[in-house]
């Protein structure tokens, strides 16, 4: 029995052992693009990222034709930066932040993907999801966990098609110039959005076109178009915080399409999270204030959105702003 014990557990280490880290960092080293990380890596790997900023483009073949990123995430491999919020990958330049295509068993994690904004300001057609500038973009029965991300004036912040069911968790996705999230026809499988915080996005907060979503304590407010928006769709919304959203439409609401009004059913709430600083005064901070109503309103007693309390003062920083103010963010 100690011998069959022992074969288990050296045969545990040597598996585990075949796990290597990879080390990127954009002024030294050997691997300086992402990319060039995620081409080394094997399932297993994860591939960590230095403090810096990551912006070198790669053309990839996709099933939406050539498409642009910073990198394409290889199959059983983690992308993990060593602090959230100086890890930077930015997309100016690329459709694409991350592109994860065609991939299982892959995490995006502790890192900040901007850019793109511009690329994608105000676009018309919202069911076409092929013309959509991306943080993360994912395509072919690529299901990515994506955890303690933050995705800023990205365009799109994430967006989930073909066959797609990523679990995104403790993420912010803020300032944007088109959806937060947009699932498009991605199948029987729910995208599951938890604990996330969705703000300031030009378009809806998160738009579900023909899909499926879960959508637990996360708070989606100050966006454009409706918190959330669907069409042949109806995802599940519980112990979520959805506050002024609709800026840019004539009547302004948090649901939109196909899904009624959930505030006061299933936990939902609609009230001012109070945010740190909204306006961007100190940088921008999404945590909210201690005494805010998302903390301990989230499922199970979590904090709703991707932060909790982290200051004193609950003082509301939105002023009444102007339509051609408002769009003339995202120009």
């Amino acid at each position: 029995m100690r011998l069959g014990l022992a074969a288990v557990l050296v045969a545990a280490l040597a598996v585990q052992g075949w796990a290597a880290v990879i080390t990127v960092n954009p002024n030294a080293g050997s691997y300086r693009p992402v990319q060039d990380g995620m081409l080394a890596a094997t399932a297993g790997d994860t591939v960590v990222l230095w403090p810096g900023v990551y912006d070198s483009v790669h053309t990839f073949n996709t099933d939406l034709g050539l498409r642009t990123a910073i990198c394409r995430m290889t199959p059983g491999v983690t992308l993990r930066g060593m602090n959230r919020k100086d890890c930077v990958i930015d997309h100016t330049d690329a459709e694409f932040g991350v592109l994860c295509q065609n991939a299982s068993g892959i995490a995006v994690r502790n890192l900040t993907i901007r850019g793109g904004v511009a690329r994608d300001a105000g676009r018309l057609d919202d069911g076409d999801g092929r013309n959509l500038v991306a943080g993360i973009m994912c395509l072919e029965n690529t299901s990515p966990t994506v955890e303690n991300v933050s995705i800023t004036e990205s365009a799109t912040g994430i967006v989930v098609r073909g066959g797609c069911a990523p679990v995104v968790r403790r993420t912010l996705i803020a300032r944007g110039s088109h959806h937060g999230i947009y699932v498009y026809e991605n199948g029987s499988s729910p995208v599951v959005i938890d604990r996330v915080t969705i703000v300031g996005s030009f378009d809806a907060g998160v738009y579900v076109y023909d899909g499926n979503a879960t959508i637990t304590s996360s708070c989606i407010t100050h966006n454009g178009k409706p918190g959330i928006y669907t069409y042949e769709s109806l995802p599940s919304v519980a112990y979520c915080n959805l506050y002024l959203n609709g800026r840019l439409i004539a009547e302004p609401e948090n649901y939109g399409g196909g899904i009624a009004d959930q505030t006061g059913l299933n936990g939902n709430l609609s009230s001012e999270p109070f945010y740190c600083d909204y306006t961007g005064g100190a940088g921008y901070d999404y945590h909210v204030c201690f005494l805010s109503p998302n903390v301990g309103a989230g499922q199970g007693g979590v904090d709703v959105g991707a932060y909790g309390g982290a200051c004193s003062a609950c003082v509301s920083a939105v002023t009444p702003t102007t339509w051609g103010a408002i769009k003339a963010m995202y120009r």
